[in-house]
């Protein structure tokens, strides 16, 4: 399906930024700044090369046997009064009330 070809010459494509960096790093700055760079490119390659093999596939058996319970309602507390959601504004009002006093 895929053409060995044009694998290697994506990912030469892919590598040739970092690699042109990284000579022109090693012409300007020390050689340890250098091997860090290639340290961090290295690292990144590698994680791109195991996340591209691995797949994660849905558990199907869980999310159809089950559903999921709602969840409990919110308590709102901006002035250190709990007021539910559906509380109404009477409620509200006398409730700040006797909080100020």
């Amino acid at each position: 399906m895929y053409s060995k070809l044009g694998t290697v010459i994506v990912v030469v494509a892919a590598i040739f930024p970092f690699a042109a960096v990284i000579a022109s790093l090693a012409q300007s700055e020390s050689a340890f700044t250098a091997i860090v760079v290639t340290v961090i490119v290295a690292v990144f390659f590698v994680t791109l090369v195991t996340a591209s093999r691995i797949t994660i596939e849905p558990e199907m058996e869980t999310a159809a046997s089950a559903p999921r319970a709602p969840a409990a309602p919110i308590e709102w507390s901006w002035d250190g009064i709990n007021r539910q959601p559906s509380a109404g504004e009477d409620q509200g009002d006398g409730a700040e009330t006797k909080a100020q006093h």
